[in-house]
């Protein structure tokens, strides 16, 4: 590739990511704060894990939209594709976060046995899966957005959210 293909390349990856980063990065501070108010066992989510997290779930986006298989029901029902598109970036956000928790258990230790173990006795399905549930729930509103976006128009749906407002009939 030559510079300018890869530099275009990766602004149109970066364009991609932008509205799902700022929507997690929204989302993980609304529950950072609402942890922190309500001052929840286990410790703080801070800004930093949340600007954290919120990259992860923009990478599992880009991950998911550049599938073959991605666009599965195109003819159907907005509903087949949301349902579809969630469980992609839940399954994809599910596989990176144990992959990032294998890469802090190997840096804490590089032996890769112990760091793992370690990893393990730190581990709970229970926070593990509350987590997910989350982040499912979220994803399904970020695509149900996106979906209809697509529908309607990107041009369209800014309008009616941010436009001025047109007089209305009752």
């Amino acid at each position: 590739m030559t510079g300018a293909v890869w530099g275009g390349w990766l602004a149109r990856e970066i364009r991609h990511m932008v509205p799902p980063f700022l929507f997690f990065l929204l989302a993980f501070n609304l529950l950072a704060l609402t942890a922190q108010l309500a001052r929840a066992p286990g410790g703080l989510m801070h800004y930093a894990t949340a600007v954290i997290s919120a990259l992860i779930c923009a990478k599992a986006v880009l991950i998911a939209d550049a599938t073959p298989f991605f666009n599965r029901f195109p003819e159907r029902p907005l509903i087949w594709n949301v349902v579809w598109k969630t469980l992609l970036y839940s399954l994809i956000t599910s596989l990176l976060r144990l992959l990032e928790g294998g890469f802090e258990a190997w840096r804490a230790d590089p032996h890769l046995g112990q760091g793992v173990e370690a990893l393990a006795a730190q581990f709970t399905w229970a926070r593990f899966t509350m987590i997910q549930l989350w982040l499912t729930a979220l994803f399904l509103v970020y695509t149900a957005f996106r979906e209809l976006a697509e529908v309607v128009g990107r041009e369209r749906v800014w309008h009616l959210f941010f436009g001025p407002m047109e007089a209305r009939r009752d």
